[in-house]
């Protein structure tokens, strides 16, 4: 993959799970992968697997696999600097890092993977739940959607309905 790509995607992840979004053009977005179903149980993946995260996982479950992977291009690239294109005070890594890190960089959960059959169909229902709850949104395609308009809601009640429709769709565990 691309490690430019591969920035931007983690950039894009991050900031999506982490802060609410603008009421206008936003656009969430999940990266494909080809890798096979997950199992279901929360051992750590061996270091010749990519790890998968889980519907069911906490922030801070995620979170810990964000951070594998920080710490293999922190290892692979000790004297990143800081400087180049992104966020002020992040550290910038080599495109050897990042090759070298790719591994460790964790797939979606499978329900919200682009290479499981079912996703699109599934895709498509989480966006009219979204519009049947007051979140109004357009479908770009499968895995991604911008706002439709103005919002009414506040940013914790959309996010609150996102993670609802998510569940009573895709499924997985904790609510």
């Amino acid at each position: 993959m691309n490690p430019k790509l591969l920035i931007g995607a983690a950039v894009l992840l991050l900031s999506a799970c982490s802060q609410a979004a603008p009421p206008a053009a936003n656009v969430a977005s999940l990266q494909s992968s080809g890798a096979s179903a997950p199992s279901s149980s929360a051992t750590a993946p061996t270091d010749s697997e990519q790890p998968r995260l889980r519907m069911d996982m906490t922030e801070e479950e995620k979170q810990r696999y964000y951070d594998a992977h920080t710490a293999c291009l922190a290892e692979k690239d000790p004297n990143a600097t800081g400087t180049g294109p992104g966020p002020a005070g992040r550290r910038q890594y080599s495109d050897e890092a990042w090759k070298l890190c790719a591994k460790k960089w964790p797939l979606p959960p499978w329900e919200m993977d682009s290479s499981n059959p079912t996703f699109a169909d599934n895709w498509h229902k989480n966006v009219q739940c979204l519009n049947n709850r007051g979140v109004k949104v357009i479908e770009t395609e499968p895995g991604s959607w911008t706002y439709d308009g103005e919002q009414t809601l506040p940013p914790d009640e959309r996010t609150k309905i996102e993670k609802e429709c998510e569940q009573e769709v895709f499924g997985g565990g904790r609510k």
